[in-house]
C-alpha cells in the first residue's frame, strides 16, 4: 500500500519529535545524576569521595612556584678572567687581581662565602684560588698560577642584623689590599695572633713584726690609650717555595695604610733556620710548628699488644713560641739555649739533613765536618753532651762524645746581625772542632740529647675510652 505525500510528511515529523523528546529526557537524567554526585561529594560524612576533597591546611601551606635564584657572579671579574684566559701573562694576572680585589669588597660578592665565589667563577679553580680564614681576615692565594706574585688580604665585618623595618646598626665594611711576595710561593695557612702580656706582679710586705710575710700581688693594668689596641695583633702567613720546598714565613701588622711588614716578629729566630728548612709549617694556637721531614724512610714501630701500630713518624719538629710579640725557639732560655741549639743540630745530623744542620751554624762550611766523620744519616748514633770551660771570647763550649774514633767540640754564642735594617741577635754554633776521644769525658755526667719527634695523630674518642677502660 502506497502512502500519500501528506501521510509521509506526517510520519517524518512524528519521528523527529520523538527523537527530540528522547534527547531531552536523556539530558534531564544526566543532569540529575551529576547533581547527585556533587551533593554526595560535598557531604563530609560520605567517605567515598574523601580522596577527591581538598585539604584546607594543605592548600594554605602549598608552596608557591619556586624560581631558581640566579648565580652570584661579578661581571667585572668574569671579564677579567676571560681576558686572562686569552692572554695568560704577568700583566694579565696583575690586572686580574686588581679587579678581584675591588669585586670582593662590593656586592654581590661581598656577602657570599668564598666557596660560592670560586664555584660561580670556574676559572679561579684553574688558578688554584683558595681563601684562608685567618680569624677575621681572609687571605686569597693562587697556588697554581705561575705568575702569582700577589695575594689578596680582605679585612672587615658584615652588616649588623637589622630589626624589622629598621636599618642595620652599622653597615658592612670591608677593605682589601694586595701583598707582594716572591714568585712560586704557595700559601697554605694564615692566622691572626694577639700579644697577651702577663699581668705584672709585685712583692709587698703584709703584716708587722714576726708575722710579716712577703706576698705577690697583681698590679692593675694601665688603661690603653684612646684608639689603641690593648693587645697588638699580627697576621702570620706560612707557605712553601714550590721549586725548593723551603718554608716561608711572613709577619704583618695593621696600620692606617693597611697590613704592613713586621719583620721584628722573627728577629729572635736564626735567619739560617728560616731560609734553609724544608717541610711544612702549621699553627698550634699562636705558636708555629715547623715539621721537618727526614730523608730516611720511616721505621716501623714495635707491635703493642699483638697489633701493629704502623710506621713511625719520619719527621721531627721545631717549635717557634710566640712570646711578647716575638717568636722564639722553644726552650730558648739563657741557661738552656746553647744546649738546645746543639740538640737541634745533632738531630739534623742523625736524620741526614745537612741543609737543616746549616741553619744552626754561623758558617755554612762547618756542616762539612760531620760529613767528613761520616755522622750524617746514622739514626742509631748515640751522643753524650758534656759542658766544658767557656772559651775566652765568651759563649759556651761543649764536647759531643760520639763513642767513636773522634769527638766534636762546639762553641755556641750569640750572633748579632742586621736583619731588615734592624739589629738582631740569636744563638748559633760559632765554631766546630774535631777532637780525639777522651776516656775521662765518657765518664763525666752529661746530657744525652732527647730528640722530640712529632707524635701520631690524636686518637679518636672511642680509642681513648678503650684505653681508659683497660687501665682501670
Amino acid at each position: 500500500m502506497r502512502l500519500t505525500e501528506s501521510e509521509r510528511l506526517h510520519i517524518s515529523e512524528t519521528t523527529r519529535l520523538s527523537r527530540a523528546s528522547m534527547s531531552l529526557l536523556g539530558a534531564m537524567i544526566l543532569t540529575g545524576s551529576l547533581c547527585g554526585l556533587a551533593t554526595s561529594a560535598a557531604d563530609p560524612t560520605d567517605k567515598r569521595f574523601a580522596s577527591l576533597k581538598p585539604n584546607p591546611a594543605e592548600s594554605a601551606n602549598a608552596p608557591a612556584s619556586v624560581v631558581p635564584a640566579a648565580p652570584v657572579v661579578s661581571p667585572a671579574l668574569q671579564q677579567a678572567l676571560a681576558a686572562y684566559s686569552q692572554s695568560p701573562d704577568q700583566p694579565g694576572f696583575d690586572r686580574l687581581v686588581n679587579v678581584m680585589k675591588d669585586a670582593l669588597c662590593q656586592p654581590p660578592l661581598r656577602d657570599v662565602d668564598a666557596s660560592v665565589v670560586i664555584k660561580n667563577h670556574p676559572q679561579l679553580a684553574d688558578l688554584g684560588a683558595r681563601a684562608i680564614d685567618a680569624g677575621g681576615t681572609k687571605v686569597w692565594a693562587f697556588n697554581k698560577c705561575p705568575f702569582a706574585q700577589t695575594c689578596i688580604i680582605v679585612s672587615g665585618h658584615p652588616a649588623a642584623p637589622a630589626a624589622p623595618g629598621k636599618a642595620p646598626a652599622f653597615p658592612a665594611a670591608y677593605r682589601a689590599q694586595l701583598l707582594s711576595m716572591p714568585q712560586y710561593i704557595s700559601i697554605w695557612s694564615a692566622k691572626i695572633v694577639t700579644k697577651s702580656n702577663p699581668a705584672a706582679v709585685k712583692i709587698v710586705k703584709v703584716g708587722k713584726g714576726r708575722n710579716a710575710k712577703l706576698v705577690k700581688q697583681v698590679v692593675p693594668a694601665a688603661p690603653a690609650a684612646p684608639g689603641a689596641s690593648a693587645n697588638p695583633k699580627y697576621l702570620v702567613i706560612t707557605g712553601n717555595d714550590r721549586s725548593t720546598g723551603l718554608i716561608t714565613l711572613y709577619g704583618l701588622k695593621p696600620t692606617e695604610a693597611g697590613w704592613t711588614a713586621a719583620p721584628e716578629l722573627f728577629t729572635s729566630v736564626p735567619p739560617f733556620l728560616l731560609s734553609s728548612v724544608q717541610g711544612k709549617a702549621s699553627f698550634s694556637g699562636a705558636d708555629i710548628v715547623l715539621a721537618i721531614a727526614s730523608n730516611k724512610p720511616p721505621a716501623e714501630k714495635p707491635a703493642v699488644g699483638g697489633k701493629a701500630t704502623g710506621p713511625a713518624s719520619g719527621s721531627y719538629k721545631i717549635v717557634l713560641k710566640f712570646v711578647n710579640s716575638k717568636y722564639l725557639l722553644e726552650g730558648k732560655a739563657p741557661d738552656e739555649g746553647p744546649a738546645m741549639v746543639i740538640h737541634q743540630f745533632l738531630q739534623a745530623v742523625k736524620d741526614g739533613r745537612q741543609d737543616v744542620a746549616k741553619a744552626w751554624l754561623a758558617d755554612d762550611h762547618l756542616a762539612s765536618i760531620p760529613k767528613y766523620l761520616g755522622l750524617y744519616g746514622k739514626s742509631d748514633q748515640v751522643y753524650k753532651l758534656v759542658a766544658m770551660s767557656n772559651p775566652m771570647g765568651g759563649g759556651s763550649r761543649f764536647r759531643v762524645v760520639t763513642f767513636g774514633k773522634d769527638d766534636l767540640i762546639l762553641d755556641v754564642g750569640t750572633i748579632k746581625k742586621v736583619v731588615y735594617g734592624k739589629p738582631a741577635s740569636y744563638v748559633a754554633i760559632k765554631a766546630l772542632f774535631v777532637a780525639p776521644p777522651d776516656p775521662f769525658a765518657k765518664k763525666l755526667v752529661g746530657a744525652t740529647p732527647n730528640f722530640e719527634r712529632i707524635g701520631d695523630p690524636a686518637p679518636s674518642a672511642d680509642s681513648v675510652s678503650n684505653k681508659t677502660e683497660q687501665k682501670q
